[in-house]
Parts: C-alpha cells; structure tokens; sequence
C-alpha cells in the first residue's frame, strides 16, 4: 500500500522524479505515488518543491507536512494532516490533469 492512515496523520511513500520538465504527479502504483520534480536535487531544493506542490494538491499548510524518511533518496516517506481532500484523494486517486 502507498498509504498508511494513523489517527489523524497519513503518510504517503513518494519516489521523485528531480530535474523533470514540470512538476506534476505523474503516477499511482501500489508501492508509491510518482511525482516529478522541475528542481535539482541540491541543497534540499527538490524536497522543498515536494512539499510545495504537496501543500497546494492537498490544500494543506506547508509547516504542516514533513519528510520522515528519505530526505536524500528517491524514495521518500512524506507525513501530512489528514484533511478532508487528502481523504477523498485517497478514495478515489486519479491524476490531476494540471
């Protein structure tokens, strides 16, 4: 599952995609949702478009998300608030076409 639910945390396993054309979710498989990034993976630049673009797909604050693990990988461990659009984004996940 790309998923767990906690009490009133979700944490989503992301694998980046740095120095891509745009940034944009690009894909859903049962280990993680596939997001490309337009920032190089330098001095934290890519995480902090991560958790940008997270923020404003989810319309939570961005003090609000944080990496747990995977800060220097691909494959990365994202903690968010579980808000009312994260859920219904869970229910039903489909691309965004933006």
């Amino acid at each position: 599952m790309w998923y767990t639910h906690k009490k009133d945390t979700i944490t989503l396993s992301v694998y980046v995609k740095p120095n891509a054309k745009k940034t944009a979710m690009i894909a859903i498989t049962d280990e993680s949702m596939h997001i490309s990034l337009h920032a190089k993976p330098q001095d934290g630049e890519a995480n902090k478009e991560l958790i940008t673009f997270l923020a404003k797909l989810f319309k939570t604050p961005k003090t609000q998300i944080s990496i747990v693990r995977g800060e220097g990988s691909r494959h990365k461990q994202v903690s968010l608030p579980a808000t009312q659009v994260l859920e219904q984004f869970l229910e039903n996940p489909t691309i965004p076409l933006k």
